[in-house]
């Protein structure tokens, strides 16, 4: 993009012949058609970026104007125009990551393969073309000189914005609001990528919820994965997603209601009254409502293919109407489970399952009288179903992902794997309209 804007300063070429000697000034260079070079990244350890460029295409013109006392005393016209046509651009630009995170050219090498050069004017470009190699490499010298200058002014600063606006907002859900906000940490290279290390929190329902410190640390486990054929290709590392629990869990945000018609004292067919007859004496008439919440942090242990979790909650039982002897929970019970949890993603909706491997559930507190062990053990056991309708609520409905980036992207594909979540998308190009100029 910066290529077809590129200013360069006026070239003075001095020249000398038998019979006629001189200085030629060029101004107004302007590249009239440019086609870019191939352009390779190449990352290496050191904190060193290099890119390389090779081949690429441009047309230059130019004016000339001559200085010579025997060709102004001919009277011939001393002006005229400079066309020049150049293939094939060879540089290399060594880019370094400083300490404080900024991006600074190390080094440019640049080298134009083929320029060829034709003057027009009058008879004195005629005299020029005599010193047509002099002339043109001293044009190859300054577009050389000015590439790297143009690198260094203008390349670089785009390259440094596009690594600070790299991270972004990603939107994870819309019911609840929940955002993940992304800040620059730190930049390191390595020999096949620009590790690009980020702080990730959370605005959950208009909320700011910090989570905690990340540890520098290169994903080895993404190495041995195969290569995405999609054109997006993001990982979120363990450490990562057990902090944004953690801090979901300590903003009070893991937490759900349970209601259900089984949640009755007192009916005609089948109920918790039905089956707990004594349950149904001390609470008569009522309908239950449990409330589950994570008493600890969950803990999170990605594998291939699924995540084992460790989950400790309690399940607070609440009668509507309430009992006016009781106040808040009528019952708490304590449940201690580990269960896997594997996930599909369609049509932007992320959608869990989980499958119960462990659980052991204790009744903590009783605000309804002296019960039957039968009642306390029925209750006990009721636990483990009630906190996987918990967890159901929460991932098993399924989760709408809005376009995490700044574009839209489809063709999405959520995976688990060793350490790691792994998000691929392709991008929604946008329909380019293409003009065609005739000259």
């Amino acid at each position: 993009m910066a290529g077809p804007h590129m200013k360069m300063p006026e070239i003075r070429q001095s020249f000398y012949n038998s019979f006629a000697g001189g200085e030629m000034t060029v101004t107004n260079i302007t590249i009239k058609r440019f086609v870019p070079p191939l352009i390779r990244f190449r990352p290496s350890d050191h904190s060193f970026l290099y890119m390389s460029t090779l081949s690429g295409y441009a047309q230059v013109s130019a004016e000339w104007a001559l200085e010579s006392q025997f060709l102004h005393m001919l009277k011939i016209p001393l002006q005229g125009q400079i066309h020049a046509q150049m293939t094939g651009l060879i540089s290399e630009i060594a880019m370094q990551i400083t300490q404080d995170n900024e991006v600074e050219v190390h080094h440019c090498v640049a080298q134009i393969r083929d320029l060829r050069v034709a003057f027009e004017g009058s008879v004195a470009a005629d005299v020029i073309h005599w010193f047509r190699q002099s002339v043109t490499r001293a044009i190859r010298r300054t577009l050389e000189e000015e590439y790297c200058d143009m690198m260094r002014n203008h390349w670089l600063p785009w390259v440094e914005a596009q690594l600070y606006q790299f991270p972004t907002n990603l939107t994870i859900s819309h019911s609840p609001d929940v955002t993940l906000i992304q800040t620059m940490q730190s930049i390191a290279m390595t020999q096949h990528h620009v590790d690009v290390r980020m702080r990730s929190d959370l605005i959950w329902d208009n909320e700011f919820v910090e989570s905690g410190m990340v540890e520098n640390s290169t994903l080895a486990s993404v190495e041995a994965l195969p290569r995405s054929t999609r054109m997006i290709d993001m990982f979120i590392d363990e450490h990562t997603v057990q902090s944004i629990i953690a801090a979901a869990h300590f903003a009070g945000h893991l937490k759900t209601k349970i209601e259900s018609p089984f949640l009755k004292t007192s009916c005609d067919v089948l109920c918790i009254g039905t089956v707990l007859p004594e349950l149904a004496e001390q609470v008569p008439n009522r309908t239950l409502s449990v409330e589950a919440a994570t008493l600890s942090p969950p803990v999170i242990d990605l594998q291939e293919g699924r995540a084992l979790v460790y989950l400790n909650a309690s399940l607070n039982v609440f009668a509507a109407p309430p009992l006016k002897s009781v106040e808040g929970s009528m019952l708490t019970i304590n449940v201690e489970t580990e269960f896997t949890l594997t996930m599909e993603m369609r049509n932007k909706r992320v959608k869990g399952y989980i499958n119960m491997i462990n659980a052991q559930a204790n009744l903590v507190d009783s605000k309804v009288g002296l019960m039957s062990q039968k009642t306390v053990d029925f209750l006990v056991n009721m636990s483990t179903p009630f906190l996987e309708d918990a967890v159901d609520v929460l991932i098993g409905r399924g989760l709408i992902v809005a376009d995490p980036f700044q574009f839209p992207s489809t063709n999405e594909h959520l995976s688990i794997h060793d350490k790691c979540l792994r998000w691929e998308a392709d991008i929604v190009m946008p329909t380019v309209v293409a003009h065609t100029n005739v000259f």
